[in-house]
C-alpha cells in the first residue's frame, strides 16, 4: 500500500518550459486527494523561487514546502559542517538558496582559501580554468561537495546535454577525492524527503525519469520505484540490469493507477 509519494520535477512535470501532457492534472488530483506528496528535485541551474514560478507559468499549482530542493539541503549540510568559505562552481543567484554561505568565485585571488568547494550545474561555466582553480583549493585540503551528480538531462529542443555530474568525477579523479552527494541519488536526500512527508520508505513511493538518480537508489530504500517513459527516458533504459518495480507511460497514468476513482476527481 503506498500512502506517500515522492515525486522529480524535470522530465516528469514539465520540460521547461512545457508541461508534459496530463501532468498538471495529475497534481491536481492529488492535491484534491490531499495524497502525501513532495516534489524533489536535483536542478541547480537556478534557484527554487525561479523553479516555482516556471512550473507557475506551466500551470502547476505548488507550494513552496511542497517542494525540497538539493541546493536548500546543500545549505543546511555545510552550515552542520561549518563549513563558511565555499568555493563557487554553480550559477551565481543560486546564492539565495545558500544565505549562510561566503562564496568565493573562481577568479578571487590565488591566496584565498576555502573549507568546501561546491559544484552544481554551471553550464558553459565550466571552463578550464574554473576547474583547474577548484582542483588546487581540493589539493590544499577543501572539501568537495556536489550538490547533484546527474549525468545529464533533457535540454533545449528535446536534446540530451551534460549534468554536473561527469564534471563532478573529473575532480574526484584528479585531486585524488571523493565527494560528499547531497541530493539525488543519495539515501539520505530521499531519507529527508520521507522525514518531511511523515511516511516510511516501505508505505513511500519514488516517480522519476531517471533510473539510476531517481528510482533504482529509492529501491535501495525500501521505496517502490516508478520510471515514467518521460524526460530522460531512453529504450536502452529497458535492457539495464536493474529495472524499475513498475515503469508507466507518464506521471498522468501513474496517478490513475494509485488513486483509481479518485483521480478523475
Amino acid at each position: 500500500m503506498i500512502r506517500g509519494l515522492l515525486l522529480d520535477v524535470h522530465g516528469v512535470l514539465y520540460t521547461h518550459p512545457r508541461a508534459i501532457p496530463g501532468s498538471v492534472e495529475a497534481v491536481r488530483s492529488l492535491a484534491r486527494a490531499e495524497f502525501p506528496h513532495l516534489f524533489l528535485t536535483n536542478s541547480t541551474l537556478h534557484p527554487k523561487s525561479w523553479i516555482l514560478a516556471s512550473l507557475r507559468d506551466a500551470g502547476f499549482e505548488i507550494e513552496p514546502d511542497r517542494l525540497m530542493t538539493a541546493a536548500e539541503a546543500a545549505g543546511d549540510y555545510l552550515d552542520r559542517e561549518g563549513f563558511r568559505r565555499v568555493g563557487w562552481l554553480c550559477q551565481p543567484d543560486l546564492r539565495e538558496d545558500l544565505p549562510g554561505v561566503d562564496a568565493v568565485l573562481p577568479g578571487a585571488p590565488e591566496a584565498d582559501r576555502v573549507d568546501a568547494v561546491l559544484v552544481g550545474d554551471l553550464g558553459d561555466g565550466f571552463t578550464y580554468a574554473v576547474l583547474n582553480r577548484a582542483f588546487r583549493w581540493l589539493l590544499d585540503g577543501a572539501a568537495l561537495v556536489a550538490i547533484a551528480r546527474n549525468r545529464y538531462y533533457r535540454g533545449p529542443e528535446d536534446r540530451l546535454v551534460l549534468d554536473c555530474g561527469p564534471f563532478v568525477s573529473l575532480l574526484e579523479d584528479a585531486a585524488g577525492v571523493s565527494a560528499r552527494v547531497i541530493g539525488k541519488p543519495s539515501h539520505a536526500f530521499f531519507e529527508a524527503g520521507l522525514d518531511r512527508l511523515g511516511c516510511p520508505a516501505g508505505e513511500a513511493a519514488m516517480i522519476g525519469d531517471d533510473l539510476h538518480g531517481d528510482v533504482i537508489p529509492a529501491m535501495e530504500m525500501g521505496i517502490q520505484g516508478i520510471q515514467v517513459r518521460t524526460g530522460k527516458f531512453r529504450e536502452h533504459d529497458l535492457r539495464e540490469p536493474k529495472q524499475p518495480d513498475d515503469r508507466v507511460e507518464n506521471l498522468a497514468e501513474a496517478v490513475t493507477r494509485l488513486l483509481g476513482d479518485d483521480a478523475s476527481g
